[in-house]
């Protein structure tokens, strides 16, 4: 009789997870009449085979949906609140760009059932409801531990939340980033946040106080984004958050004194604020921060000597402030790792120490628009193996620049608007080169930038600050340098990209992985340079912007100059310039810009391809040009 009873049970049982089974496959069944689906995604979901083989289904161990996953397909339409009260095994839910619309939790209510864990709705920019989604959903799914919600239009803010509502305290990752949220932050939020670990609220409109709950309370973060939007008042201070690693509170409005940190904080960045002081020691004691980003905010005074117990540091950018006094003599042994060091557009003034060839790791320096005086030290060049871009232009230098032949790595030189004499160096394998407005002599060098050499990756750190703001930023995306010109800060850069969406834009390690067999830009205008334009630039394929103009350079132009298919921008104005301008010109395909103007240039202006495009100015001051225009 027993064994019986065992038989009869286990049928019973066994019965049950088939019927659990295939209530499971009529719900997704459901969900699949509901969607648009144009690609047959979901041509596997049918009756005939298990529900744990369809695509984008995963099941536990009793064969019950545990986990959809269905981001990154051209899929559309509503998944109706029985998606998640109906499947009471589910888990996981991933529909990330997927074009899923706000019917997800039309009709949640908070007190259902739902065991879900991790959701990512991330990338649905059909959703356009309010922050009552996010409360319903967090107020439902009390078991959830990551929830993406991130690059959605949900809009509103928090003005229709209930004052007593708080995340859930189970939850470690909240990413509600590139949305339209906007108000101030309820204090209430974080009153139960005590297992949060990444909180994201970048790219929104948030405004306001932070409230000191997020500080207080949430004692396990490990990262903070707050980035883009119009926080406001002083931020507190991080001495409470014992694992905090990674904070970025860069574009908003707070003012004041930067925040005290503990000695785990590893990336701060506050760039555009209006942060005035820092305190007398930046840095607790055995600090391991690595980046400090204060850009762009209202610093002043002596900034650099606050740092001495920032010996763990690697990225230093203080641009866009108003820093006064030296750079300290002793900057390496106080920075020894340092790899990346920006302080352009302050006021810095005083030599450049020698010392600097100390810091062997020294990958960029961008000392630009400040106050620098004497010479450039040639310790700086010769014994910086590592040193890829050198920016000193707009200072108060003199004296002869260094000798390149030991800098191997060197992409980017950047020395205009100082007073430096003497020739400019024979051997510069470099993609850009600015050396305009100086006190040069002597012939242009045959080889400015010799080919051969790849340009496979460069480090630019935090240089977002300089990059034309409308341009966009990404992250984990090829970019291609294509001017750079520190005369013109929003033309600093300009990018090619398709575009990204970052949640958390700490330390965007911009590269471009893009070969290139010769310099992209060489400007060394406004000098005292003679002699003829040398025709090996012809070998420089890769050439976009050249830029020879106000020296006194006499010759022919170079026909074999009308075969850089690349080149987009040409300067050889002001000079003394004879023969006729070479109907090569007509292969410059690229050509958008050409100034030939104030020259000893004869003959007829060539007709055709991109000149046809060009204003007359580009002709002018040349008595003996004739035709067109």
């Amino acid at each position: 009789l027993n064994c019986y009873l065992l038989i009869v049970l286990f049928a019973i049982f066994a019965a049950a997870e088939a019927n659990s089974s295939k209530s499971d496959s009529s719900v997704l069944l459901r969900l699949k009449s509901s969607v648009h689906d144009p690609y047959k995604v979901l041509s596997s979901w049918g009756s005939n085979r298990s529900v744990c083989k369809w695509e984008g289904v995963s099941c536990s161990k009793k064969d019950r949906v545990s986990g959809l996953y269905l981001q990154n397909l051209t899929l559309s339409g509503s998944i109706l609140s029985f998606m998640i009260q109906e499947l009471p095994f589910l888990r996981q839910l991933h529909v990330s760009r997927s074009s899923f619309k706000d019917e997800l939790i039309a009709n949640t209510k908070s007190n259902m059932s739902c065991l879900l864990e991790w959701m990512d709705l991330s990338g649905n920019q059909n959703m356009s409801s309010s922050f009552n989604l996010v409360q319903e959903l967090l107020m439902g799914c009390k078991n959830l531990k990551v929830f993406n919600l991130s690059g959605n239009h949900l809009g509103g803010g928090f003005h229709h939340i209930d004052s007593k509502f708080s995340i859930g305290d189970k939850l470690e990752v909240l990413d509600l980033s590139d949305n339209k949220l906007g108000f101030n932050l309820p204090s209430s939020f974080f009153l139960r946040c005590r297992s949060l670990k990444s909180l994201d609220l970048s790219t929104n409109s948030f405004t306001g106080e932070i409230p000191e709950t997020l500080f207080r309370r949430c004692t396990a973060l490990e990262q903070i984004s707050l980035a883009h939007n119009n926080f406001s008042s002083y931020l507190p201070s991080l001495i409470s958050l014992p694992y905090l690693k990674i904070i970025d509170a860069s574009y908003n409005a707070f003012k004041g004194q930067v925040p005290a940190f503990r000695t785990n904080l590893r990336h701060l960045n506050l760039s555009s604020n209006s942060f005035t002081i820092t305190s007398n020691e930046t840095c607790p004691l055995t600090s391991k921060l690595e980046s400090l980003i204060l850009v762009n905010n209202e610093l002043n005074g002596r900034v650099l000597d606050t740092l001495k117990l920032c010996n763990a540091l690697k990225m230093l950018d203080l641009s866009f402030n108003s820093v006064t006094g030296q750079i300290p003599e002793d900057i390496c042994d106080i920075l020894p790792k340092l790899e990346y060091f920006l302080a352009w557009v302050n006021s810095l003034e005083g030599g450049i120490p020698s010392n600097l060839m100390a810091c062997n790791n020294l990958t960029m320096i961008i000392l630009s628009y400040n106050n620098l005086e004497g010479n450039i030290p040639a310790e700086l060049v010769s014994s910086l193996i590592k040193l890829q871009w050198l920016s000193l232009s707009n200072n108060k230098l003199i004296g002869e620049i260094p000798s390149l032949e030991n800098a191997k790595e060197m992409l980017v030189l950047q020395l205009s608007n100082n007073s430096l004499q003497g020739k400019v160096p024979s051997r510069m394998g470099m993609q850009v080169i600015e050396l305009r407005k100086n006190k040069l002599t002597g012939n242009i060098p045959p080889i400015l930038g010799f080919t051969g050499k790849t340009f496979v990756k460069a480090t630019l750190g935090s240089l977002k600050t300089a990059i034309d703001t409308e341009a966009g930023i990404c992250m984990d995306t090829t970019f291609a340098i294509q001017g750079i010109s520190l005369d013109k800060m929003k033309e600093l850069l300009k990018i090619k990209s398709g575009g990204c969406f970052p949640n958390v834009n700490l330390l965007p390690a911009l590269t471009y992985g893009y070969n290139i067999s010769s310099p992209l830009h060489i400007d060394i205008s406004h000098n005292n340079l003679y002699g003829e334009i040398p025709s090996q630039l012809s070998e420089m394929q890769d050439l976009q912007y050249l830029n020879f103009g106000h020296n006194d350079i006499s010759g022919v132009i170079p026909a074999a100059l009308g075969v850089l298919k690349n080149m987009a921008v040409l300067d050889l104005s002001h000079n003394n310039l004879q023969g006729e301008i070479p109907y090569t010109f007509l292969l410059l395909s690229s050509l958008s810009a050409l100034n030939l103007c104030c020259n000893n240039l004869s003959g007829i202006i060539p007709q055709g391809g991109q000149l046809t495009t060009l204003k007359p100015s580009s002709f002018e001051g040349n008595e003996y040009l004739c035709g067109f225009p």
